[in-house]
């Protein structure tokens, strides 16, 4: 019974600890931004931390009687730096701004930081270390019966690895949501300080610790003798689990790829994921437990078992052009029941990952059996060994993926390669497993034969089918209950990257490809046909720089994109334009939009940062007179962070005086509410706002924000329809004329902020879209229908233009024509052509439109 609390403890403590990853990889990502360079390097050094506790409790425990007050003075101590971790963070952040290099005087390229590494690892050593510790501790507690070793390390190893499945559900679909960042670290330090004070008081009285009994189990036979045989056994037993630590966290890598082109990129799907991958560890190491102890031959065991992980590895990759197919027949039946949603997304996963990952959690067990060879006076130390070894793989193995594997040979390839080495593990092993010479030389023939043939047999990587995206992609109706085999689409694949980041694709269609697309991890991101600019993104560059009250000298633009914004920017006479961009790939697929976007990359005043975004603003050296936003969708994981509050006060303070914010605003997949809370996180920003559209085209919106308020200069306006440049420009995109601009108008900031009234704030420390949108990604949403309500409300039915005396009255009528052209603006123009009225009764164009829509309306 004893023994049942402490490992429902150990439960609680993996939960919390995999909540505590979470977060503070969460924190340290909104300071670093989210490129694969800032990532890795966190992933490292919390993994790093892991090891070093591993080797250093694992001797501490040793040479300790009480292992248990061991480990309740860890989670003590871990639950008290957590509840000061939000301060320690803030403190680290001003750190790192201090010392960061300063982004914007010359051309930035990311790459790994010193300073990252520095400040990452004064806030993560102390507690990772200290976590790293509890597993030698409750090894070396429960490991004092004899013949028992393996079991020992199998169940806490099991139980913890559960307990942190439960917390990356716990924290990744509810706590961050539900209750906050803080909130989530602070309840979590609470727990673990409870349980530390349970440990204490309920089991470290009494005798310090329990007796244990030196026990020596027989040996597995071995394939050599002499007196260096067993430091050979060792050598060779700590270089295979310690390749096979690459090959696991290198697996995990690729197959994250492969699933977020099939599930999408959203926090749900991560979460799913990393939770499906640690519930096969831990099964597998709690369904082996009773076995590990009875293996007479555990060497050979341990070679089988790489060689399940390498062949269901490979065979899986039979899967992958599938999957795709799966998901979309499958996301519309379960659309409205998010928790079932979830557990399709479960089992999709698992199909590539569940029996690789049970057999690595058996693996775990077995070696540490193997290597302590029943010496349980010495467990924490051999526990602590392997675990350190193992971890230290697991390091280079997410690093090789991110950085080498992927963008080298690509994702699939990399599968067949890590695979490999699984083979060769196994073949390794085999030969000092203590079996005959015979079936070692038989295994390792069909093994290696078996390899080659599956491998020969492989599909190829199939780069249209796999970026599709039919996990957001609209696609026609027929294409329902179809698979690969009958899979058909009058696309041509010009341009394939597997980047650090993402996987950028550009389409062709048409007879001579006139119609041109590009898509991140197969999410459509932008289209042109014919080499016209889109209407929506040409706008995002165009509005800001006609409301700027003078002439913007220096921009900075954030998402490159299809470099359609930053054409239309160009256009104006701008000294300078930073472009921020995470992806290299997304600067090659610009360049298919050539004839869309003017060249744009080529302008000698573009300055390019490959690099994110929000990193860049927060160490950027210099202000600007324009700032546009036009970053994707913010149900993507890792772009949500640019879409927060926090996020717009920082684009805020590098603004200059009177300078002008534009940022692209999704409106076609969330509910009013969530639409609210995006314009609320942006209006709680900026004292003065307004929303634009171009209903032509699509129904997102390009939001204008500034310190102080924003209008048109009537002059100015017609000086830029006059260009030849700007002028040329605008028309591409049937815009003519002042008055074409002005019925983009769709409200100003009186009315804006009525129709969002007291909606939440979305927040880095509670970010409500990245965890409300994903949830009515596949539910009927109309955009349409949010442009209504506010086109309803709004009383301001002109956008703010600098006119005076007669003027006005014009400019009214005009307005009233243009708005008459649109039925849904119908009520506008009524109201445009009755102010007419007011100034000039005697205006009968204005009264021949009033009567006329009176009628019309009467007769509805």
């Amino acid at each position: 019974m004893k023994n049942y609390l402490i490992l429902s403890i150990f439960f609680i403590t993996g939960l919390t600890g995999l909540a505590y990853e979470l977060i503070w990889i969460r924190l340290l990502i909104l300071s670093f931004g989210s490129t694969q360079f800032a990532i890795t390097t966190v992933l490292s050094i919390f993994m790093a931390g892991l090891a070093l506790g591993s080797i250093i409790f694992g001797r501490v425990v040793d040479r300790y009687g009480s292992p248990l007050r061991v480990y309740a003075a860890i989670e003590i101590i871990l639950g008290l730096y957590c509840l000061l971790s939000p301060l320690i963070f803030s403190t680290a952040r001003e750190i790192y701004l201090s010392l960061a290099p300063a982004t914007g005087d010359g051309v930035y390229r990311a790459w790994f930081e010193p300073v990252h590494f520095i400040t990452a690892f004064i806030v993560l050593i102390i507690p990772t270390t200290l976590m790293g510790g509890t597993l030698p501790a409750l090894v070396k507690y429960l490991a004092s019966f004899p013949g028992r070793i393996g079991y020992h390390t199998a169940v806490p190893y099991a139980v913890n690895t559960l307990g942190a499945v439960t917390g990356c559900l716990a924290t990744g679909l509810f706590a961050i949501y539900y209750i906050g960042i803080n909130a989530t670290v602070y309840l979590a330090g609470i727990i673990d300080i409870f349980v530390g004070i349970i440990l204490f008081t309920l089991f470290t009285k009494g005798p310090a610790a329990v007796q244990l009994h030196e026990e020596v189990e027989v040996p597995a036979p071995l394939s050599f003798e002499g007196a260096g045989s067993l430091r050979r056994l060792n050598l060779i037993l700590i270089s295979a689990f310690t390749i096979s630590g690459f090959c696991s966290l290198a697996y995990e890598v690729l197959w994250t790829r492969v699933l977020s082109l099939v599930l999408g990129s959203t926090v749900y799907a991560f979460t799913i994921m990393l939770a499906t991958f640690l519930a096969g560890i831990g099964l597998g190491s709690i369904a082996f437990a009773p076995f590990v102890d009875r293996l007479k031959r555990p060497v050979l065991w341990f070679s089988v078992l790489e060689a399940v992980i390498g062949f269901f590895a490979i065979a899986s990759i039979f899967l992958y052009r599938e999957l795709p197919f799966i998901f979309f027949n499958l996301r519309e039946l379960f659309a409205d029941r998010f928790w079932l949603f979830l557990l399709v997304e479960f089992l999709l996963a698992s199909s590539l990952m569940i029996v690789p990952t049970l057999s690595m959690g058996a693996i775990f067990p077995l070696v540490n059996r193997i290597y302590s060879r029943g010496a349980t006076q010495s467990i924490g130390k051999k526990v602590g060994d392997i675990y350190f070894f193992n971890t230290a793989g697991s390091i280079f193995g997410s690093a090789a993926a991110g950085f080498l594997i992927i963008p080298m040979i690509g994702v699939q390839n990399g599968v067949v390669l890590i695979a490999g080495l699984n083979i060769l593990i196994c073949l390794a092993l085999l030969f000092i497993s203590g079996t005959t010479r015979a079936l070692k030389l038989v295994c390792s023939a069909l093994f290696v034969a078996g390899f080659a043939v599956v491998t020969i047999m492989l599909p190829p990587w199939e780069k249209m089918a796999m970026t599709m995206g039919l996990y957001v992609n609209e696609y026609d109706m027929d294409t329902k209950d179809r698979s690969f085999k009958d899979w058909s689409i009058n696309e041509r694949l010009l341009y394939y990257k597997e980047g650090l980041n993402a996987i950028i694709t550009v389409r062709g269609s048409g007879p001579n490809l006139e119609v041109i697309s590009y898509q991140s991890n197969g999410k459509q991101e932008a289209r042109s046909e014919s080499g016209r600019p889109s209407w929506s993104w040409s706008i995002l560059g165009h509005l800001p720089m006609m409301l700027h009250n003078g002439e913007p000298k220096e921009t900075l633009l954030i998402g490159l994109g299809s470099g359609i914004t930053l054409g239309a920017m160009e256009q104006y006479p701008i000294n300078g334009i930073d472009v921020v961009e995470l992806e290299s790939g997304v600067v090659d697929a610009a360049r298919f939009f050539s004839k869309s976007n003017s060249n744009a990359i080529d302008d000698p005043r573009v300055r390019l940062h490959l690099t994110d975004g929000r990193s860049f603003l927060s160490t950027a050296s210099k202000k600007y007179d324009v700032i546009i936003s036009g970053v994707s969708d913010p149900w993507i994981s890792g772009v949500s962070n640019l879409f927060t509050y926090d996020y717009f006060m920082e684009v805020k303070s590098r603004l200059n005086d009177g300078g002008i914010v534009a940022v692209w605003f999704s409106n076609y997949k969330g509910t009013a509410d969530d639409f609210k809370v995006g314009l609320n996180s942006f209006a709680a920003a900026f004292p003065h706002i307004s929303a634009w559209f171009h209903y032509r085209s699509a129904l997102d919106l390009v939001i204008i924000g500034s310190v102080k308020p924003h209008s048109f200069d009537m002059q100015r306006l017609n000086s830029i329809f006059a260009d030849p440049k700007t002028g040329g420009g605008l028309a591409r995109i049937d815009i003519n004329n002042p008055y074409d601009i002005f019925s983009l108008f769709l409200a100003g900031n009186r009315d804006l902020r009525k129709y969002i009234g007291d909606a939440r704030l979305n927040t880095d420390e509670k970010p409500i879209l990245e965890f409300s949108l994903p949830k009515n990604l596949y539910m009927e949403v109309s955009g349409a229908d949010r442009v209504r309500e506010i086109i309803a409300i709004a009383e301001d039915i002109a956008p703010p233009v600098n006119i005076e005396g007669d003027e006005v009255k014009d400019f009214y009528l005009n307005i009233g024509k243009s708005y008459n052209r649109y039925s849904f603006r119908i009520g506008q123009a009524s109201k445009a052509f009755e102010k007419v009225l007011e100034i000039d009764p005697s205006n009968h164009e204005a009264a021949f439109y009033v009567k006329k829509l009176k009628e019309e309306k009467g007769m509805k």
